[in-house]
């Protein structure tokens, strides 16, 4: 049964990798799921996914604790110079939930208020920055039967990370599961035309 979840979900993580590439026109989506191992533990475990270009690292970890759920973005600039991106807004990130179908089940952003000028991010040469949100445990109970995936990306890049939920089997066994998405593409990415979000 879980397998078969699991698949589900890689399979709507596909989905969403064909959908996104289409809108971008020209690029390419991962999706890696498989079951490395397990271990006991008595609630959800964290789920994590990275990827790296030209020596910036992307780190997504989504854990469970207390009935909230907590995403947290992690950009890292290895580089020797400050790296900069240009936003349509005084957004720069954010984070949805999807569900084994790809409909968005909640976003970030749709709860927040950005200003409209066009701003910019920088992170400078060796340092990281990090981005989180957090759904309430009551908010969080209303859609976790249904949440499969959480995608994350910094906004105008052609980059997004996702992992899966976190959860644990009935029998009190969590398996190890390495799980991660990330869709690329021209650089002239518009994440609010990708069909899925």
């Amino acid at each position: 049964m879980y397998k078969q979840k699991l698949f589900s979900a890689a399979a709507a993580l596909m989905i969403l990798t064909a959908a996104a590439t289409a809108e971008a026109g020209i690029g390419t989506g991962i999706g890696i799921s498989f079951p490395a191992s397990g271990s006991h533990f008595s609630g959800p475990s964290d789920t994590y996914a990275a990827f790296s270009f030209d020596k910036i690292a992307e780190e997504l970890t989504v854990s469970e604790r207390h009935g909230k759920l907590r995403m947290e973005l992690k950009v890292t600039n290895g580089s020797d110079q400050p790296y900069t991106v240009e936003h349509r807004s005084g957004q720069c990130f954010d984070f949805a939930l999807l569900d084994k179908n790809g409909k968005t089940l909640y976003r970030w952003s749709d709860t927040m208020s950005f200003t409209q000028a066009i701003a910019s991010s920088t992170i400078p040469a060796h340092q990281s920055s990090v981005y989180t949100a957090e759904i309430s445990a009551r908010d969080y109970r209303k859609i976790k039967e249904d949440a499969v995936v959480v995608s994350a990306w910094l906004t105008d890049t052609p980059y997004v990370l996702s992992s899966r939920i976190p959860s644990s089997s009935e029998s009190g066994r969590v398996p190890v599961v390495i799980h991660g998405g990330i869709i690329l593409g021209n650089g002239n990415w518009d994440h609010d035309h990708i069909a899925p979000f």
